[in-house]
C-alpha cells in the first residue's frame, strides 16, 4: 500500500493544547523510532531509488534538512510574524545534498542532533500560547506552536511510513 503524497494532506488544527505532552514526546522519540527502522538494513536497500524517488537515505538526510525550518518557524509564531517561514517545496537542498554518499547512522545522528535542538527551542517558548499563531503558506491555516509540533510530528510519520514500505 502506498503512502499518500505529503502535499495532499489536510490536517485538523482543531485541538486543545492537552495534546501537547503526547506530540513533544513524539517528536523526542522519532530518531530511535528511525534507528529501530533502519536496523541491518542492507546499503542496496538503502540506496533504491524506487520509480525515480528518494532513496531512504534520502528521507533520513530530508528530515534533518527540514529541522532548521521547523525552528524558524516556532520562532515565527512566537514573534506572532502574519506568515510563516517559506518551504522550498521543491526540495532542493534535499536532492542535491548527495545523502546516498553518507553511511545511514550518520545522517541518523544528524537527524537526532537536529532535533534535540528543536525540543530545546520548543522547551524555551510558551508552546501553549493559544493567542500567537502565523499563517502556513501552503496551507493557508493560521498556527499556534502546538500545531507545528503536531505539523513536524506528522512529517516524522510521513517519512517513516515511506521508509517502511521501501525495506
Amino acid at each position: 500500500m502506498s503512502t499518500p503524497k505529503w502535499f495532499d494532506r489536510e490536517f485538523d488544527l482543531g485541538f486543545s493544547a492537552d495534546k501537547y505532552a503526547s506530540i513533544f514526546a513524539q517528536l523526542k522519540q522519532a530518531p530511535e523510532k528511525l534507528r529501530q527502522l533502519l536496523a541491518g538494513l542492507p546499503e542496496d536497500i538503502l540506496l533504491q531509488k524506487p520509480g525515480g524517488k528518494w532513496s531512504i537515505k534520502e528521507h533520513v538526510g530530508h528530515l534533518a534538512i527540514m529541522e532548521p525550518l521547523w525552528r524558524i518557524r516556532f520562532i515565527d509564531i512566537r514573534e506572532r510574524k502574519s506568515v510563516l517561514t517559506t518551504a522550498d517545496l521543491n526540495n532542493t537542498a534535499t536532492t542535491e545534498a548527495g545523502f546516498n554518499g553518507f553511511p545511514i547512522l550518520e545522517l541518523v545522528e544528524r537527524f537526532a542532533a537536529e532535533r534535540q535542538e528543536t525540543l530545546r527551542l520548543l522547551n524555551s517558548i510558551d508552546v501553549l500560547d493559544e493567542e500567537s499563531t502565523s499563517l502556513h503558506p501552503r496551507l493557508k491555516q493560521p498556527m499556534r506552536v502546538i500545531d507545528l509540533a503536531y505539523f513536524v510530528a506528522e512529517h516524522d510519520e510521513h517519512h517513516e511510513a515511506v521508509i517502511r514500505g521501501m525495506r
